[in-house]
């Protein structure tokens, strides 16, 4: 799961990784995936503290 910003009111939109898109949760606008083959690391905010997380469980 992952949060980007609403396009409507910059709230937070929630998105899970299996689904094409969202609903803000502040004002209830609709959001979807630029790509519905991308991962929520091609578009998330947090997308680079979760490659870190990602990459230190490797290790």
């Amino acid at each position: 799961m992952s949060y980007v910003k609403c396009h409507s009111c910059g709230g937070s939109v929630e998105v899970w990784s299996d689904e094409d898109g969202g609903e803000c949760l502040d004002c209830g606008a609709k959001w979807e995936k630029p790509d519905g083959s991308n991962s929520c690391l091609e578009y998330c905010e947090y997308a680079d503290k979760c490659r870190e997380l990602i990459a230190s469980r490797k290790h």
